[in-house]
């Protein structure tokens, strides 16, 4: 078993790069860059609405993800999850 979670571990480290964070952030980048020119159809065949609800999700992780490596003793903010305000989020 301990031989299993070392062998995880090493599994999660290699998807935690930069060179990953990098890829993440471009692939972001050409969605913004497909639907600001309103070609978003050219990079996905899914709805709008559910691109959207990615893109909510997304930001919802990454701001917890933010808080909690900033102050790892917060309890958080449960309004998050109830709330369709962008605005929390920046």
């Amino acid at each position: 078993m301990v031989t299993q979670k070392k062998t995880d571990i090493r599994i999660l480290q290699a998807l935690f790069t930069d060179v990953r964070f990098e890829q993440i952030f471009a692939t972001l980048d050409e969605l913004h860059d497909a639907a600001s020119s309103g070609k978003l159809s050219e990079v996905t065949n899914l709805p709008t609405d559910e691109v959207i609800g990615w893109l909510r999700d997304i930001a919802y992780t990454a701001r917890e993800t933010i808080r909690e490596l900033e102050d790892p003793t917060d309890q958080g903010e449960w309004f998050y999850a109830v709330t369709d305000d962008c605005s929390l989020f920046n």
